[in-house]
């Protein structure tokens, strides 16, 4: 049985709509993930892992039936399910139905009412919403695993995403299970055996590989880079990076011991992170979260360290501590080393609350840097068997920085500086084995930025002054210095909107949005108003979305919405955004005449 309380889901009509109500929380997400993980290890042999999982499904996405299907070569063969059907189940080829197109496309599908889906529904059937992922491992598809329900609209995306992550590892322990049942059965294919684990433990790594940072481009003058080596093929270590406009948000963490078992929890931690995040939590909140929520869910005697920095569009940043490795600041000013700590203790041994931590500030200037590491790197031990230590970690950094500052005329080169680091470590480690998993994160303030910051401002005193020219050739000159400043970005974008360049524009705004991770709806708002004017309906459709998601009381979104629609013949749906714009901003009376305008024109048509 689950050993948490999911709250009930309810099938409810609202204005109209099919509304699902309850089901899963983030919270609830992170403990399915660990409970499925927990029990999934426990188990060696196929009969106990497909009860096992028909019976998660049912606990949580209170299916009326389950249906998991093996591919035998020729047929997708239903070998566990919770009740018959009507009609009776049959094997299955590639491509029919909806588990056989699920086998073929290896793409899940989510469906909310297969009534409308002729292809999938055959005469008689009860069930009306399904979901179907496939089961892979590797390159291999092994069969699909379906959760249906009598209702329609009974699932949600964020019941796909759980399932999805449930088969993954279904994948896995249904080749462990398969491992250990040979080795009982044949220990003649123990070499075989041995190389399937390796490979299992390498598409974990591929896996875990999907929870780092896969943007490591610059944020307002920060530029970022990052190692990551597991101890084994799987790591308990964990970098990542959230950008939310005006901060940017890194951690740090080292969960205690090694491999699978330290790798999972890494992946519950990053979620758990990142939603804390982006719900704009402070950073001893974040502490609090990650403790609280991820404790009771933590295998047996497993702990992690955590260190979280903020770094704010003024370059103050702020920094909190759970017992991990201390971070450094290099200050290029007095051109000296400042280790940073704060009280906080380790997560997910006791309770914690917010209070148990403590948060501090300090500020990067042009060429200062930030380096966020774990231990393993001042505790790797060469061949004499000496620890490596802070001291010394701190002196590669110094030497290898100096020498990029003569090579690049007082520039540095980051990218060159973490290879450089990386090169002292393994001349130190030599022959060593590597003691630990290994993770690290520079922060670097850019030189030019002072320079950058200068163009931009004589640019705006040019536009203030309607010397258009003069601002445009100085606000490219400080796009040319640093490309990833957000004041740049957006004023170049506003220039040439306003001078009906749109498709210039878009350029940078489109780069102001995926480097800044500005979400607001005002933001996604002059997003699709650029697209609008460019003629690029489809864009400014999905942007305008965006914006009202952020704030459903957005009504020059709504209204700009539904002028897209126009464009495109499709009347009844502007009519619908307009509709649903008045039911969210009752007062608004400009939305509330183009309603009625519209509704006219409509009724003359008809």
């Amino acid at each position: 049985m689950v050993d948490f309380k999911v709250s009930k889901r309810m099938l409810v009509n609202f204005r109209g709509q099919n509304k699902v109500v309850g089901g899963l929380t983030d919270k609830d997400k992170i403990a399915i993930l660990l409970y499925i993980s927990k029990e999934f290890a426990n188990l060696d042999r196929e009969e106990q892992l497909f009860s096992k999982v028909i019976l998660i499904c049912q606990e949580i996405f209170e299916s009326d039936n389950t249906t998991l299907r093996l591919w035998d070569g020729e047929y997708l063969v239903p070998v566990k399910f919770v009740k018959e059907t009507e009609p009776p189940r049959r094997n299955l080829v590639a491509g029919e139905g909806y588990s056989g197109t699920v086998f073929q496309t290896k793409k899940p599908i989510l469906v909310n009412d297969l009534t409308r889906s002729p292809d999938f529904f055959d005469e008689g059937e009860k069930t009306r919403s399904v979901m179907c992922v496939p089961i892979i491992q590797k390159d291999d598809i092994l069969g699909t695993l379906a959760v249906e329900s009598d209702r329609e609209n009974f699932y949600i995306l964020d019941d796909l995403e759980i399932l999805e992550a449930l088969t993954s590892q279904l994948a896995l322990a249904l080749y462990g299970v398969r491992l250990i049942e040979g080795l009982v059965t044949a220990r003649a294919r123990e070499a075989a055996i041995l190389n399937q684990l390796e490979w299992d433990l390498k598409m974990g790594r591929n896996v875990q590989s999907q929870i780092l940072p896969q943007d490591l481009s610059a944020w307002n003058g920060i530029y970022f880079a990052s190692h990551y080596e597991p101890m084994a093929e799987v790591s308990g270590d964990l970098v990542d990076i959230v950008r939310q406009g005006h901060s940017l948000t890194a951690i740090n963490i080292d969960v205690s011991g090694h491999g699978i078992p330290a790798a999972l929890v890494t992946m519950a931690i990053h979620h758990q992170f990142r939603r804390s995040v982006m719900a704009g939590l402070g950073l001893t909140e974040i502490m609090e979260e990650l403790g609280e929520n991820l404790r009771g869910q933590l295998p047996e005697s497993t702990y992690f360290t955590a260190f979280i920095v903020r770094i704010f569009s003024d370059y103050t940043f702020g920094y909190v501590n759970a017992g991990h490795q201390r971070m450094v600041h290099y200050k290029a000013s007095d051109d000296n080393f400042v280790s940073y700590d704060t009280k906080g203790v380790p997560l997910g041994i006791l309770p914690v609350r917010k209070a148990d931590y403590e948060e501090k500030q300090g500020r990067l200037e042009p060429g200062d840097f930030l380096f966020l590491n774990s231990d393993g790197y001042s505790e790797q031990r060469n061949m004499q068997k000496e620890e490596a230590g802070v001291e010394r970690i701190q002196a590669w950094l110094h030497d290898e920085r100096e020498k990029l500052v003569v090579e690049g005329r007082g520039k540095v080169d980051l990218k060159k500086l973490s290879s450089r680091f990386m090169d002292r470590f393994r001349t130190y480690q030599g022959d060593a084995p590597i003691g630990d998993d290994l993770s690290y994160l520079f922060l670097y303030c850019g030189d030019s930025i002072p320079e950058a910051i200068h163009y931009i401002q004589m640019a705006k005193q040019s536009n203030a002054k309607l010397k258009t020219d003069e601002s445009y050739a100085q606000a490219l000159k400080a796009f040319s210095i640093d490309p990833s400043l957000k004041e740049t970005l957006i004023f170049l974008g506003k220039m040439y909107y306003r001078d009906g360049k749109y498709k210039e524009s878009i350029r940078y705004l489109e780069e102001y949005l995926k480097t800044s991770g500005d979400n607001t709806a005002s933001s996604h708002f002059m997003m699709g108003r650029a697209y609008y004017k460019a003629g690029m309906i489809s864009e400014a459709k999905r942007a305008l979305k965006m914006a009202i998601s952020s704030d459903h009381s957005f009504a020059k979104a709504s209204i700009l919405l539904a002028q897209c629609y126009l464009k495109e013949n499709a009347k009844p749906k502007a009519i619908k955004v307009l509709q649903q714009g008045v039911k969210n901003t009752p007062q608004n009376n400009e939305l509330k005449a183009s309603l009625v305008k519209l509704e006219a024109i409509s009724q003359r048509a008809s």
